[in-house]
This record gives structure tokens, sequence and C-alpha cells, in this order.
């Protein structure tokens, strides 16, 4: 096939777009990059390359220049695949998008994304919830597609260090977990109660006390797994609010990767999840309790961290691979269903 790809550029298109593409490309298929740059500032998109394409894959909002551009690719007989990784109609209060995405703007946000996805031949979203939602909007076929990691992910090496450090991946947006689970009370009371400890955040500054914290505001996608390799526990705090119940597990994967024991609360993607992944689950209550227990126990931090491994291994794109082709191979059927008389 040959598929057009364009795209909304957020650090998580890697997962929904960039690494499964790279995969199908490796299976023959001829991919169109219609959206260029790896980064916001440097994403250029030229949808106009999406012209005689077999397929098109599009991920999240798309502005109007870029629909215009996809519906032509239609109207010249290509499918279209329309795919997203959140439920933009539940951004809470605290994030910093609020304002500009959120509230009634992030009504009409969702709305306009539904109109998209009714365009579509098929929807993919990366949970189960996040499908239901759109198909209760109306849209006829979605498909659920997990993030997976790239091919070379779990074999990221581990960084050696004094002390024991817990680190946190933590978008701006998990701003909304601070009012609601005591995460950063917890990491003070683990640094007054053992010397030894330290914390880093990517992302979400915590605000903790300079000479035992480091904060990384921006961290390239290729350099997070060397990150996350310097971390003996990885935390993964998650309110239980409507936006993280469509969130998708690929932190713990990230985590899992680099070897990296990690704990989460039993919320939304994480729910049945456990030491075979690598972790363990902490009610909102007992964050200090269970990062207690493994900053003193470094050999159940080393079986954990193996477990996370072992199972990040089952969790790359070459799992997956089969999955996309299938969706986008459907979509090429339902479009040519469409158009006959």
């Amino acid at each position: 096939m040959r598929i057009g790809a364009i795209c909304e550029w957020k650090v998580n298109a890697h997962y929904r777009h960039l690494i499964p593409l790279e995969a199908l490309s490796a299976r023959g298929h001829e991919v169109v990059h219609a959206t260029e740059g790896l980064s916001r500032s440097e994403a250029r998109s030229r949808p106009e390359l999406l012209r005689g394409c077999d397929v098109v894959l599009a991920y999240r909002v798309l502005e109007p220049h870029e629909l215009k551009g996809v519906l032509t690719a239609v109207q010249r007989g290509a499918a279209f695949v329309w795919d997203t990784d959140d439920d933009l109609s539940t951004l809470p209060r605290e994030s910093p998008y609020y304002r500009s995405a959120g509230g009634l703007h992030a009504q009409r946000i969702f709305a306009s994304t539904v109109r998209t996805a009714r365009e579509a031949d098929v929807v993919t979203t990366s949970t189960a919830p996040l499908a239901e939602r759109y198909r209760s909007a109306g849209v006829e076929r979605t498909a659920v597609i997990d993030n997976h990691l790239s091919p070379k992910a779990p074999g990221a090496r581990r960084r050696g260090h004094d002390g024991v450090v817990i680190g946190w991946t933590a978008g701006l947006e998990h701003g909304s977990e601070l009012p609601r689970i005591p995460v950063v009370e917890t990491l003070r009371r683990l640094l007054d109660a053992h010397p030894q400890v330290r914390v880093e955040s990517l992302g979400l500054d915590l605000g903790l006390p300079a000479d035992r914290y480091r904060h990384s505001a921006e961290v390239p996608f290729e350099r997070l797994s060397e990150h996350i390799g310097g971390w003996d526990v990885g935390i993964a705090p998650l309110a239980d609010i409507p936006f993280n119940r469509t969130r998708s597990n690929v932190k713990l994967k990230e985590y899992g990767a680099a070897g990296t024991p990690w704990l989460a609360s039993p919320i939304g993607p994480y729910a049945g999840m456990g030491e075979a992944q690598g972790g363990r689950l902490v009610p909102d209550d007992g964050w200090f309790d269970a990062l207690d227990d493994l900053v003193r126990h470094r050999f159940a931090r080393g079986r954990l961290g193996r477990k996370a491994r072992a199972w990040a291994k089952t969790q790359t794109i070459g799992s997956a691979v089969d999955r996309w082709e299938a969706v986008l191979t459907e979509a090429v059927e339902r479009r040519a269903a469409r158009r006959q008389p």
C-alpha cells in the first residue's frame, strides 16, 4: 500500500504515527510523510502529498487546510484512517492547557474531532474507553491498538549512580494529580526519611529541595530511556478523573524498557497490572509505604526491574504491526465498497 501520513505534532506521535509507520515501511509499504519536522516548532504539513495514496493515516486534531487535503485525497480514491489517543473533552481545570483547550472550547474541539472521525473509514484509538467515547458519538467503526515501543527500546542501558533515585515522567497535564494525590508531600517525607534518596521529574516541576531534586522541563524522545535508566523506581500516580480513564499504559512500558520497576495508581490504564509487568499498584493513601518499602529493599527492586524489562520486550511494535496493517487494509476495502453502485 501507499500510505499517506499527516499528524498534529505531539510527543505521542512517536507511538501513534512514527513507530507504526516505520514498521509498516519495513514490511514493504510505501509511506509518504505529509508532516515533516520532529518538534512542535518545526512541524510543517504539506497535505498535497497525500494525493495518489491508497490510504491516509491522520493523527489527532487537524488544521483546516490539513483536513481539506485529507478529504481531497479521499475524493480521489484514498481510504481514510483517523487516530486519536486523548479524550479532549474532559481536560481537567488544573491542566496548563485548560484556558486554551478546556471547558466549552474543549467541547468544540471534541465535536470537531467527531466530525473528522465520521469522515473516516476506520477510527483507531489507544484504549477501549476512548473508542467507546467515539462510538457513543456516532462513529461507525473503531479499532483499539495500544501504544507500543520501538523495537530497540527494551535494550536501554541502566545507568550506575549512588543512592536511590525516584523518577516520574510527568507531562504538564499531570498537575491535575497534585491536588488529589499527596505526591509532593510523600516525596518530601521520603527525602526526610532516607538521606540516600533523590528525586527526578521530567516535565512537571515538583518544587522539591534543589540539593536532592533534579527537574528537566523537556527531554528529547530519543533520550527518554537514557534518563529513565538512571532511576531505581518510576512512579505513575493518576487521579480518578474522566481524562485519566482514557489514557494508555505506555508510561509503564517506558519504565519497563529501561528495567525500572514502577509504582502506579490502580486507575484507568493501570488497573489490573502488577508484579507480572514489573510493578505494584498503590492506593492514594499508600504512596509513602509503597515507596519506603522499595527504597529499603534493593533485591525487590531488582526482581521487579527484571520483570518490567521482560514485559516491555513483549510490548514492541513487532507485536502490533499486523494489527495496524489489518486496519489500513480494512479501511481500503471499506472505501472500495462505498464506491460500488
